[in-house]
């Protein structure tokens, strides 16, 4: 394996200051209110990926292993409120961030975030929480009104590359789904016609882990409870009815499919 991909366990504080500067890019003057919201949240977002990024590099230097963290939300450079009615608790107005998986390819340090909305129960707090959304720059996809919220558990997932940021996927869960292994796969580095070599997708709480499969034949076995030293893992995150992994494809090659590790039986049981 290329040691360019294991997991940067000697961050310095320059390196982070570095990777936090790069993310709060400044204001541009004259453009329309609606675009001036909505590019303050992405910086915004910008910055809170940037400082989940640096926290979780520093924690993996000083404990020896990858850390995938759960962090609060928050912007990195000081929180704006939402003015919405007491009674909406704040839990619901800004995101749970989750590392799932930090690493170091080809020199660059990357990470896969996990964005997480708790779900609003009325009309009321939901408006509030889309509000909050658009302060953040993270209105989902598809969602035309308020009320689509209630009940749901609103997600979003995106990877971070020396400053360079870009969404893999979002959605939302509601009620109690049925969670089968699914996937997606992208170039490492947002806004590039690469190679999908980045995988991050959901597997059912009861299975071992994943086999992630690459075009050129190879595989990686990740399982649960163990962190690969590109910085691959599986992840339980709270609040999420799936649990969440990352898989790196090595360099020249691509992904090709994913599948899901069962369980041992326990002794004595038949397979049915």
């Amino acid at each position: 394996m290329n040691a360019d991909r294991e997991t940067n366990l000697d961050m310095t504080h320059r390196d982070i200051a570095l990777l936090l500067a790069e993310a709060a890019d400044e204001a541009e003057i004259g453009i329309a209110p609606t675009q001036a919201v909505l590019r303050g949240g992405r910086r915004r977002r910008a910055r809170r990926w940037a400082v989940a990024t640096a926290t979780a590099l520093v924690i993996a230097g000083s404990s020896g292993a990858l850390a995938v963290a759960g962090l609060p939300g928050g912007d990195g450079g000081g929180s704006r409120e939402v003015a919405v009615a007491p009674s909406v608790s704040a839990d619901l107005l800004k995101p749970r961030s989750t590392a799932l998986a930090v690493g170091r390819d080809e020199g660059k340090n990357w990470s896969v975030m996990l964005e997480l909305w708790a779900p609003p129960q009325n009309e009321k707090e939901a408006r509030a929480q889309l509000a909050a959304m658009e302060e953040f720059g993270m209105r989902p996809d598809g969602v035309e009104r308020a009320s689509e919220l209630i009940g749901r558990t609103t997600y979003f997932v995106g990877r971070a590359v020396e400053g360079a940021y870009g969404e893999i996927e979002q959605g939302a869960f509601g009620g109690k789904p049925a969670v089968v292994l699914s996937e997606t796969a992208v170039p490492l580095e947002p806004d590039t016609d690469g190679p999908a070599r980045l995988v991050v997708g959901r597997l059912a709480k009861y299975d071992a882990g994943v086999i992630c499969t690459w075009q050129d034949g190879t595989t990686t076995d990740l399982r649960r409870n163990k962190h690969g030293s590109d910085g691959t893992a599986i992840t339980s995150v709270e609040g999420s009815p799936a649990d969440w992994f990352v898989c790196l494809a090595p360099e020249d090659t691509a992904y090709e499919s994913v599948g899901h590790i069962v369980p041992p039986l326990p002794r004595g049981a038949q397979k049915p």
